[in-house]
């Protein structure tokens, strides 16, 4: 071997190599990381969720309305006490009708789009 081969050769094995471990060190708070984070990423979030438009009066009382009346069918339908009839909600039209078994069809109809879904619920203790 030349001279120069050989001190190549001594100079590669004479480095020392050394490596440390790795160790993964979770960021969110939530998954073992450090508290003082979570003011900082929390922040972070709220900078990337959209703004929220905000809602007239008269869209918040409608939305209101068409809650209390999807409530009032729901329970009266649940309690057995139903009203056959036609409720218009606005965005939705809810048809109530009962059968002569004792059963109840709720069909309800998107305004919007026209899509239609029939709930049958069957008499209860007939």
């Amino acid at each position: 071997m030349t001279m120069k081969l050989r001190l190549l050769f001594l100079s590669m094995f004479a480095c020392s190599v050394s490596a440390t471990e790795l160790v993964y060190t979770p960021i969110n708070p939530s998954f073992g990381g450090n508290p003082l984070n979570g003011s900082f990423l929390l922040q972070k979030a709220q900078i990337h969720q959209p703004a929220r438009a905000e809602k007239s009066f008269v869209d918040r009382f409608r939305e209101a309305l068409e809650r209390n009346i999807i409530n009032t069918l729901t329970r009266r339908i649940a309690d057995g006490d139903i009203v056959d009839g036609i409720y218009d909600t606005g965005e939705f039209l809810v048809d109530v009708t009962t059968g002569t078994d004792g059963s109840v069809t709720v069909t309800i109809t998107n305004n919007f789009t026209g899509e239609v879904t029939i709930l049958t619920i069957p008499s209860i203790g007939g």
